[in-house]
């Protein structure tokens, strides 16, 4: 559904390809300030997931409730838990390059970098023993 030229979307269609500028951007994963951030596990460490239906940044572990997009501009409304308190937060995530805007809440906005491939990130090769087999 369109009104007025901006996209009604759910985070659904967020996850999906975007074509940005001639460039094709993905949504969905996982995006840090820098790359050896990938691999943390601890949620001291800056990191955000990006799901179908949720977002993850530092210890807030949000639910998707409606996001649209204007130009390379996810607007996103979620209900985040954080230390047991649940709150509604306008999260703003913004396609910049390869890299992604993310603008929350009280906090300065930040330029986070795609994670490369969990194969990748634990030295595995980038062709799995099922695309060999094909």
């Amino acid at each position: 559904m369109t009104i007025h030229g901006v996209a009604m979307l759910a985070l659904p269609a967020c996850a999906l390809l975007a074509a940005q500028a001639g460039t094709v951007e993905r949504l969905e994963g996982r995006w840090a300030a820098q790359v050896e951030a990938c691999s943390a596990t601890s949620a001291a460490v800056p990191l955000l997931v990006v799901e179908a239906l949720s977002l993850r940044w530092r210890d807030a572990t949000c639910e998707v409730r409606a996001s649209y997009r204007i130009r390379d501009i996810w607007h996103i409304a979620a209900r985040c838990l954080t230390d047991g308190v649940a709150q509604d937060v306008p999260i703003k995530l913004e396609f910049r390059g390869s890299g992604l805007v993310l603008n929350w809440p009280a906090t300065p906005a930040q330029l986070l970098h795609p994670c490369p491939p969990e194969s990748l990130r634990q030295g595995g090769s980038r062709n799995s023993s099922d695309e060999q087999a094909r």
